[in-house]
């Protein structure tokens, strides 16, 4: 068996047990038969080795309950968390892949939002990551309405706002790291030779205190306080603002988040989306350019 099958099976079993709770290897197996993974039952030899695979691969395990004489999925809480997003997006592709027949029977009551562009290039750029190989392509930009063909050294991916982007090093001119969005990436394609990145870092540091996909070489985060008014609090609750959103005060229909981060355009904007709900506290700076945003626009009507 290769590896992507194993890993691919291993991801169903976790969300399988995710999802049902404690199964018998029986009952892994009834459900296993409406996968299209399915190729024939999962044997005691087999589930051993997949139990083996998960505990060495995933932040969980799978563990035997001789209790209730079935199989349970085990989460290590300490790394099966934030800082292990791509665990959660991966299986979450499982819980599309369980329901792929009925979804498609059902179509005309689904509506979903795009998938990330740039998908398709996902996979070249783990593998130019994987093997330690530089990229060359051509890249559209925006601004100058133009194509330039580009030779880059990957360093990670991130996804953000239903896009995919590599931040990575140009070969020249040598200027530090770049972000680029890999729908506007084509012609992709490996570098006979090896190249690494001359710096070592983390996607975590490269974003620090930043707001999602705007990055600064030298950046200056603020220590930033929102009032949010009636149940847009269980919203903003429910999904924060950015990852160091802290709720700091409560009053019957408001509360008051806390935030460090450099504010840059994307932050603007997503506090704007909260509307009138919404006011910015501190710092002055940051109130200060909400207003002025807030008269602009009200210049147009």
């Amino acid at each position: 068996m290769n590896y992507m099958s194993k890993l691919k099976k291993c991801l169903y079993i976790i969300h399988l047990l995710e999802r049902k709770g404690a199964l018998s290897l029986k009952e892994i197996n009834e459900w296993f038969r409406y996968s299209s993974l399915y190729d024939g039952d999962i044997q005691p030899r087999t589930f051993a080795r997949y139990k083996e695979f998960i505990a060495e691969t995933f932040p969980c395990y799978v563990e035997f309950n001789p209790n209730k004489g079935k199989y349970e999925l085990v989460k290590d809480e300490n790394l099966y968390g934030e800082e292990d997003s791509l665990y959660d997006y991966l299986l979450s592709a499982y819980h599309i892949e369980g329901m792929t027949e009925l979804a498609l029977k059902h179509r005309d009551r689904i509506m979903l939002m795009d998938a990330p562009n740039g998908v398709e290039n996902v996979q070249t750029v783990l593998e130019a990551i994987d093997q330690q190989r530089g990229l060359e392509c051509d890249y559209w930009s925006y601004n100058k309405q133009s194509k330039k063909h580009l030779t880059i050294i990957p360093y990670f991916l991130r996804t953000w706002e239903q896009r995919w982007y590599l931040v990575a090093e140009p070969l020249n001119p040598h200027h530090g790291q770049s972000v680029f969005a890999l729908e506007r990436m084509s012609g992709l394609w490996l570098t006979e030779e090896k190249m690494l990145p001359s710096k070592q870092m983390t996607v975590k540091d490269y974003f620090k205190d930043c707001f999602g996909i705007n990055h600064s070489d030298d950046p200056k985060p603020e220590r930033i306080r929102i009032k949010v008014l009636g149940t847009q609090v269980n919203y903003v609750r429910a999904l924060p603002i950015h990852e160091s959103q802290r709720e700091v005060e409560k009053g019957d229909d408001w509360s008051v988040f806390e935030y460090y981060l450099e504010p840059c355009y994307n932050f603007y904007q997503q506090l704007l989306w909260h509307r009138e709900k919404l006011e910015v506290l501190e710092p002055e700076r940051v109130r200060n350019e909400m207003k002025e945003i807030v008269k602009k626009m009200l210049e147009a009507y």
